[in-house]
């Protein structure tokens, strides 16, 4: 994780002490800083309020949670080969589509589910181009106990979140089943016509203009 340091060798032996007790802290807060960015998201989602009362309000806290996703790689993974075949307007409106249902649809189940759960953090470990955060989510109301793990990696010097695993099945993963079914049936225009459709209705349920 730490990339090696190349001492000259008058270097080495004044500070070998130093080093030894420092490089375990460091190692520590490297692997804290993605389940801080975790619990951060979450605590964000949860300031939010549903119906929308305050639209500034709402559209700053929204603006901070969002901060911390990478919906936009998460939906092209989704859509896979798909993504290439969609034309550039097509795209932009199918990420466009895609960020709002997260505003209107993701984050008002998210604020209602955590309004009434534990949640800990067993560890954190490295995997692929960043860390892997476990989390177990518990809530009584609902008998449930889950684990849900977060993906975290670094971009433009930020951590973002860019794949969410709810009992070992991706997000991507099952938003790419949904995707592939809708186009399937009725091509990519009609994927866009779900998405607004879903979109306007979860507007009028949560207050949104």
């Amino acid at each position: 994780m730490l990339k090696k340091l190349n001492f000259f060798c008058y270097f080495l032996i004044p500070f070998a002490a130093f080093l030894f007790l420092f490089v375990p802290r460091l190692l520590h807060a490297e692997e804290m800083a993605p389940q801080a960015a975790v619990e951060t998201f979450l605590k964000t989602i949860r300031s939010l309020e549903f119906p929308i009362k305050d639209q500034a309000r709402h559209a700053g806290v929204v603006s901070q949670a969002n901060a911390f996703l990478d919906l936009d790689a998460m939906g092209q993974k989704a859509l896979g080969a798909h993504w290439q075949e969609a034309s550039p307007e097509e795209q932009k409106e199918f990420l466009q589509h895609l960020w709002k249902l997260i505003e209107y649809m993701a984050y008002p189940r998210s604020v209602k589910f955590m309004a009434d759960y534990e949640i800990t953090y067993p560890k954190v470990e490295p995997a692929g181009n960043g860390f892997q955060v476990h989390s177990i989510i518990k809530q009584k109301a609902e008998g449930l106990d889950a684990g849900v793990d977060y993906h975290v990696y670094a971009k433009d010097s930020q951590l973002k979140i860019d794949d969410i695993i709810l009992d070992e099945v991706s997000i991507i993963e099952d938003l790419k089943g949904q995707f592939d079914r809708i186009i399937k049936d009725s091509q990519f225009t009609g994927l866009l016509a779900k998405m607004r459709e879903r979109l306007d209705q979860a507007k009028k349920e949560n207050g949104g203009v």
